[in-house]
């Protein structure tokens, strides 16, 4: 792994002069985060218990993407020690991979989900695409960082990829949100007569892995824009509420009257 005298450099700086612990982005993000571990959480328990009662794989799915979740986020925060606090690339550069590790995880278990519970006929077509798109994903980013810089840097303790790479893990990523999004709005759309209560919480689960999409591809190609990840929170929401189905949400979308 090629030295990054670059991340020495800032390392250093930082330890000579300090940062501020109260940059509004880096405490939004992780309030954010806090609050989102809380709700999924929730949503975990919510889950288990459903799963204890239909014993349905899907449900087991979404369990496990949300438990991979978690600990994916557990190594977002572990890798900010290790590049600003402690100064240990390396260890930083092995959070940052199992933190991606988990959350593509997550990210697969989701679109599973999803097309099992709207066309489960699809189901292993779509399961090939993406275990082809999570090889790629996986390949450069442990390509990026064997090679280290200047494929991959940290700058502002923040991770980047070179041009090239940051493009081919872009359209990796894109199918990722794509898919979950379009199944649920358009198995919506199509049982919407005979299944209005069903087309409701389609549109909320739509909506949830939306906000969830959007936050982490967004963070993965621009890291800068770590305010993006505050549509975790409203998303882990609607998880929650999707899973729990407390009363007021069953009468709101038609489950009951």
């Amino acid at each position: 792994m090629a030295d990054d005298w670059f991340y020495s450099v800032q390392f250093y700086f930082n330890k000579l002069f300090g940062t501020s612990s109260t940059d509004p982005i880096e405490l939004i993000s992780l309030v954010t985060l806090s609050v989102s571990g809380i709700l999924l959480i929730g949503i975990i328990h919510a889950l288990y218990t459903t799963y204890k009662k239909n014993k349905l794989i899907e449900t087991l799915l979404f369990l496990y993407a949300m438990i991979f979740l978690i600990i994916g986020s557990v190594f977002a925060i572990l890798l900010r020690f290790a590049y600003r606090d402690w100064g240990l690339r390396g260890l930083g550069d092995l959070f940052t991979l199992g933190m991606n590790l988990f959350v593509l995880t997550c990210i697969v278990l989701v679109n599973l989900f999803s097309i099992r519970v709207t066309f489960p006929r699809r189901y292993k077509i779509v399961l090939v695409i993406l275990l082809v798109l999570s090889a790629i994903m996986l390949y450069t980013g442990l390509w990026a960082a064997f090679q280290g810089f200047p494929y991959v840097r940290v700058v502002d303790f923040l991770v980047f990829f070179t041009l090239e790479l940051t493009l081919i893990r872009f359209f990796c990523l894109l199918p990722y949100s794509i898919i979950p999004i379009a199944l649920f709005f358009y198995y919506a759309n199509k049982v919407r007569e005979e299944k209005r209560a069903h087309s409701n919480r389609s549109i909320w689960l739509g909506l949830g892995i939306l906000f969830f999409d959007i936050a982490v591809l967004v963070t993965g190609v621009f890291p800068r824009l770590q305010i993006i990840q505050v549509l975790f929170a409203p998303s882990a929401l609607i998880f929650y509420v999707c899973f729990s189905m407390p009363e007021w949400f069953k009468r709101k979308i038609g489950w009951i009257d």
